[in-house]
């Protein structure tokens, strides 16, 4: 069960980010902050009408202020406690990556909770399919369970991928050998330890597909995400700044090149699951 008390879009109330805040604003019961950006980092249409949009979708009170930097941004973050903050793509151009803009990638290298960046969606319960790609580590995990409280919220299903890294061999060794068959010894293991670590999202009642596959990790993430049915990719943030920053080699490199709606989870930092999450 996701749990925000505070939710902050940036951008307008009518733009996708303020539709999908609001809407997890109503279900979360959280209270929705609107930040309306200058026209320099606008991702979606300025303004908004009071009789309809993030406004009339939530029984919350609405705080709108103007920043005048990411470091504001971060500022009000941590002033009014937020917990959820979402932001749009941009408008004037096809689908794009999550990193496309300069607020995008400065908020995903420096805000330290979880970040939605969302799609132009008019019917915010579009969501249906989840992609979850993890190394099985326990930041990933973390991920993970976020991805199956958002699948309850949404009534949708997990896609879960582990690739598995080719490695050339060198020499003939009785492990090599082993390798060698039908399936390799680091499948068998990658296996087992993912039906382990999807035993979460049964018993919350979420379908979850398990997918294991070779090859150069950045490449085949990139892949199923464009090339599948995925409305939304759930990803742990857990680089550090010697291996690409907070993201990591390989997560840098997905978001440059995948065009699908992200929900980036902290490997620390606030959460939104709650004290049980935080004694896992």
């Amino acid at each position: 069960m996701l749990h925000a008390a505070h939710i902050l879009c940036l951008g307008s109330s009518t733009s996708a980010a303020g539709t999908q805040a609001a809407q997890l604003a109503r279900r979360t019961g959280a209270t929705l902050h609107v930040m309306p950006l200058p026209s320099g980092w606008a991702a979606g249409p300025t303004g908004s009408d009071p009789g309809s949009g993030a406004e009339a979708a939530v029984p919350a009170h609405v705080v709108e202020t103007q920043p005048r930097s990411v470091t504001a941004v971060l500022q009000y973050v941590g002033d009014a406690d937020i917990d959820l903050v979402v932001a749009d793509t941009p408008l004037d151009r096809g689908p794009v990556p999550p990193l496309a803009t300069d607020l995008t990638r400065a908020l995903t290298r420096r805000l330290d909770r979880p970040f939605f960046i969302v799609e132009r969606q008019d019917d915010p319960d579009a969501i249906q399919r989840l992609l979850v790609p993890t190394d099985l580590s326990v930041p990933a995990l973390r991920a993970f369970r976020h991805a199956v409280a958002l699948a309850r919220l949404y009534d949708a299903a997990i896609d879960v991928l582990h690739v598995i890294e080719s490695v050339p061999y060198v020499a003939l060794t009785p492990t090599d050998r082993l390798s060698l068959g039908a399936m390799t010894l680091s499948e068998r293991r990658g296996r087992r330890r993912l039906r382990a670590f999807l035993q979460e999202g049964e018993a919350a009642g979420v379908q979850v597909q398990p997918h294991i596959m070779r090859g150069a990790a950045a490449d085949q993430i990139s892949r199923f995400a464009n090339q599948g049915d995925v409305d939304l990719m759930v990803l742990s943030a857990h680089g550090s700044d010697a291996e690409g920053g907070p993201l990591g080699p390989v997560g840098t490199r997905v978001l440059g090149r995948v065009t699908r709606p992200l929900f980036l989870v902290r490997a620390s930092g606030p959460s939104l699951l709650g004290p049980p999450d935080d004694a896992a």
